[in-house]
């Protein structure tokens, strides 16, 4: 009797699984040690060490990558306060990032794919009592298209945990300005990468369905 031999799963099982794990994919951006350590230092001795940062004009976490519209400048375009800097309010998990004054901060992946968004922690950047709270308005752009998608967040001085709308899914992009008066910093950005359309699903799906229908053929 001839014995046929399963070496595991069908070439489709395999592809879907790997679709759905690629669908699910999540990231949070939340400056970790490691990531930050790709910006400059400003190291300068005390008392002027309070003004210490690392500082760059990008940055990049996870496939994600920041950007400032200033690009390089003699300020901080991008900068995330060290571990002795009491400028600064005290990130909400690890290291936190702010930018220059009335700079443009895009996020957008690094491979150019779609992503949603979900989530970021703002907070006000300077500490003592002539910091300002203040609001941002953030704008994402769909993917394959030019219209942004809108929503403002008020921030204070307590770090807190704002969330997008659903319209924030299938991103190119996403943009907002740094005030001027009013300033801020951002922390753990909750990002998740775009689900295909049904169309592109259909497809996928007819398609491994041939290739399970082929493997079935080799068994025989």
């Amino acid at each position: 009797m001839k014995t046929i031999h399963r070496h595991c799963c069908t070439v489709s099982d395999f592809a879907v699984n790997s679709t759905f794990a690629a669908a699910a994919q999540a990231a949070v951006v939340d400056f970790d040690a490691a990531s930050v350590a790709q910006l400059s230092h400003t190291n300068l001795p005390s008392p002027l060490n309070v003004v210490n940062v690392y500082h760059g004009t990008s940055y990049v976490e996870d496939g994600f990558q920041l950007s400032s519209s200033l690009g390089a400048t003699a300020l901080h375009s991008l900068f995330v306060a060290d571990d002795h800097n009491i400028l600064y309010r005290p990130a909400a998990d690890s290291y936190a990032m702010a930018a220059t004054a009335a700079a443009t901060i895009t996020l957008s992946s690094v491979d150019h794919s779609a992503f949603n968004v979900t989530s970021i922690d703002l907070a006000k950047l300077l500490m003592g009592p002539f910091a300002l709270n203040g609001s941002v308005t953030f704008y994402g752009t769909k993917a394959g298209t030019s219209t942004p998608v809108v929503q403002k967040f008020d921030y204070t001085g307590n770090w807190t945990t704002f969330w997008f709308n659903p319209n924030f899914t299938d991103l190119s992009s996403l943009s907002w300005s740094q005030g001027v008066a009013t300033r801020f910093e951002f922390d753990n950005i909750n990002i998740t990468s775009a689900v295909p359309e049904a169309e592109t699903w259909a497809m996928l799906l007819a398609g491994l369905g041939m290739l399970g229908w082929v493997a079935r053929r080799q068994r025989a």
